[in-house]
């Protein structure tokens, strides 16, 4: 067993733990907050988020960049080169983060509705904190300080909850715009402090212009896959009301979730696959492990949404009875989210591949077809639910071509065509699955022993599938040998 295999399943358990641990407390205070909000508060929240989003994205791939060169040099043994690579990042990170902030004030401005405008000047000051908080999770993560990484996000979740609750409680929507901006200032400091991190302010025109050429595309990505991932949300704003926003919300917080297993297994490879790349020079090394990665997802994220699935109206059924109207839609959205789970590697196998610039024409595409089958959706009447199916079939062509042109850099396309194959295959009888038990009565049980029941019959018919995957892939094998066994260098 290698050295570094060892250390990345290390790394990706315990970053899973801090995360789930994250996520669980997301998840309670979303409920809390809802309740204190209402739909019609929670669909402000949403589109207000909508907006901030964008603001994340300012620093123009700087911060992309860095999360691949960085690794890549110090695998090279050039840490002098790594060090300016950081502190340009941050100079410009700065700069950024303000001038996104005048443009978020600006548009406040022209907002005709009082309580949005006064939330987006608010959630100016968030775009400033996120910016700050987001450079140092990147650099931890870029440094592979997993342990103090773990840390930061729990703390921040609790931060973020203790003070959303209380600002909701206070002021509403725009008092919990307030105590979620304060809570991530706090933990930026935080982040700073407890990975022992030193950046300076250095800035240098050359790198920094080397950096935004490096990254830029991923920005341009990652706006395209937040107006993807948000287009729903704004179309039903838009076309059906705020108020179906805030129904529309059960979906939009339980697919939080869905995603988050494919992204650590990224976060916490990525750094490791560009260090390798910086010591071999050679990306058939990395084609394994990702591939790797991305089959075993596969498998496991079906039992992540299924747990959604039946648990989640159960927390709308005794915490949230006026949401009830938005389990149907959940149900369907966080289904169709199975594809943006697995698809999590792609556009770091394109970015490895420095093939970023080709994925933004499929983006594009995908955006234009899901804009099209929501408006579709919608103007035949099928309501939020309608809604849900469009973006679930947008998610379905986004993964199909995304992931075969991203990975079909790395290898073979008839190696592609299998693996396709197989995810699809997987995805029907997890549907099937999920449908028999869903629609299996169980009036004599409350409903939360219903959920329990049906997520363990869930498990039990798709049991036989991860069984497969675990022959021959050796999954818990692998865990318990790297856990337990003394790491043997390769």
């Amino acid at each position: 067993m290698s050295v570094l295999k060892r250390q990345v399943v290390k790394d990706t358990l315990m970053y899973t733990v801090a995360n789930y641990i994250a996520m669980v407390i997301g998840i309670l205070v979303g409920v809390a907050t809802k309740a204190i909000l209402g739909t019609v508060g929670a669909g402000y929240w949403a589109v207000i988020k909508v907006f901030t989003s964008y603001g994340e994205y300012s620093d123009l791939g700087t911060r992309n960049a860095m999360i691949r060169e960085i690794p890549r040099v110090i695998g090279a043994g050039k840490h002098q080169e790594a060090l300016k690579t950081q502190n340009s990042a941050y100079a410009f990170t700065l700069l950024a983060s303000f001038f996104s902030s005048v443009v978020i004030a600006v548009i406040a401005w022209t907002t005709q509705d009082p309580v949005l405008r006064k939330g987006l000047l608010i959630c100016t000051a968030l775009v400033v904190a996120t910016q700050l908080y987001n450079f140092s999770l990147t650099l931890l993560r870029t440094l592979k300080k997993v342990g103090a990484l773990s840390i930061v996000i729990v703390v921040n979740m609790v931060l973020v909850g203790i003070l959303s609750i209380a600002g909701a409680w206070w002021k509403g929507v725009l008092g919990m715009a307030i105590g979620v901006s304060i809570a991530t200032f706090i933990s930026a400091w935080n982040a700073y402090t407890f990975g022992k991190m030193d950046f300076r302010v250095r800035w240098d025109s050359a790198e920094i212009g080397r950096l935004i050429r490096i990254g830029f595309p991923m920005v341009i990505i990652s706006y395209a896959l937040v107006t993807f991932l948000s287009l729903d949300t704004l179309m039903i704003g838009k076309m059906i009301g705020i108020e179906a926003v805030g129904l529309y919300t059960i979906g939009l917080m339980s697919v939080q979730q869905i995603g988050s297993l494919g992204r650590f297994s990224q976060i916490i490879l990525l750094p490791h696959i560009q260090e390798r790349y910086g010591q071999t020079g050679s990306l058939s090394h990395t084609a394994a492990m990702m591939i790797r990665a991305t089959r075993v997802l596969a498998y496991l994220v079906p039992f992540l949404i299924a747990l959604v699935v039946f648990f989640v109206p159960v927390l709308v059924y005794y915490f949230l009875p006026k949401f009830t109207g938005g389990i149907a839609s959940m149900k369907i959205l966080v289904m169709g989210y199975y594809f943006v789970a697995v698809n999590e590697l792609s556009a770091s196998a394109a970015f490895t591949a420095d093939k970023q610039k080709q994925l933004i024409p499929f983006l594009g595409g995908v955006i234009a077809v899901a804009a099209t089958l929501n408006f579709v959706f919608i103007r035949l009447g099928f309501g939020i639910q309608g809604v849900a199916a469009a973006t679930s079939i947008s998610y379905f062509l986004c993964f199909v071509f995304v992931f075969s042109f991203a990975f079909s850099q790395l290898i073979p396309l008839s190696q592609i065509g299998k693996i396709v194959s197989e995810i699809l295959i997987l995805f029907a009888y997890f549907c099937i699955c999920v449908w028999v038990v869903d629609a299996f009565p169980l009036p004599m049980l409350s409903v939360l022993w219903s959920a329990c029941l049906k997520f363990a019959a869930f498990c039990l018919f798709f049991f036989p599938a991860f069984y497969r995957m675990e022959k021959e892939e050796k999954l818990l094998g692998i865990l318990k040998n790297l856990l337990f066994k003394p790491a043997v260098a390769a």
